[in-house]
């Protein structure tokens, strides 16, 4: 790892541990704000410094500089979470925790690619975590999952057939995370399943009475329109 590689890991390590000291429902909410806004100007140096790196063809810095990214994004949506449960604000929220979730996911494939199995514990923990705040915190949810037949699927890295090119999902390429866009897709059916793709994909209210209840809130609403 090249000197300005190395200073901006040092400098990533502690954002990273300030952000998590506060990435709870008590802390103060302008300091989580001030270190959101922290992240948002580091992660912006550090997109500066992978493209650097990929023109110089440098994949190991472009996919390390990646991973970190990728814990920021974790780490700051997480914090996120917790101002806008503080503020009634438990859509966004909700939608939050699963940014966090899908980007520390993603993280921790990431670190094992860069580094070493051990070096991605603590994510694998942050992932536990952030499924235990899902169950204790949020009320249970109703998931939907489309059936559909897909014709085409094209690869995020190198816009090819998914299936021809030799990309891997979930791996990264100089400093990109492989993963599919689907084409051309023929829903065919939509399900209730405990285990969705896209934690989004979910009921959001139901009928009562004359009017829609929310499932997150239990607030009622008014029946002006179909429920989303």
């Amino acid at each position: 790892m090249n000197d300005s590689l190395a200073r901006l890991q040092q400098d990533f390590e502690i954002i990273a541990r300030a952000a998590q000291t506060l990435a709870f429902l008590p802390p103060d909410t302008q300091l989580q704000v001030e270190v959101i806004e922290r992240i948002d100007k580091f992660t912006r140096s550090l997109t500066d410094r992978k493209g650097v790196a990929i023109r110089e063809e440098d994949e190991t810095s472009a996919n390390i500089l990646l991973s970190m990214e990728l814990v920021l994004t974790t780490v700051r949506h997480q914090l996120q979470m917790w101002i806008e449960l503080k503020t009634g604000a438990a859509e966004s929220a909700w939608d939050n925790l699963v940014d966090a979730q899908q980007a520390c996911d993603a993280a921790i494939g990431v670190r094992r690619q860069v580094t070493s199995n051990a070096q991605a514990q603590g994510l694998e923990n942050l992932l536990s975590a952030l499924r235990l705040i899902e169950q204790l915190v949020f009320p249970p949810q109703v998931f939907l999952s489309i059936g559909a037949s897909v014709r085409s699927r094209k690869c995020s890295v190198c816009n090819g057939e998914y299936d021809q090119c030799g990309h891997i999902r979930g791996r990264a390429y100089m400093g990109k995370l492989c993963h599919t866009i689907l084409h051309e897709l023929d829903i065919q059916e939509v399900s209730i399943v405990p285990y969705p793709a896209n934690k989004r994909a979910r009921v959001t209210q139901f009928a009562d009475g004359d009017k829609w209840r929310n499932r997150m809130t239990w607030r009622l609403d008014e029946r002006h329109s179909d429920p989303s």
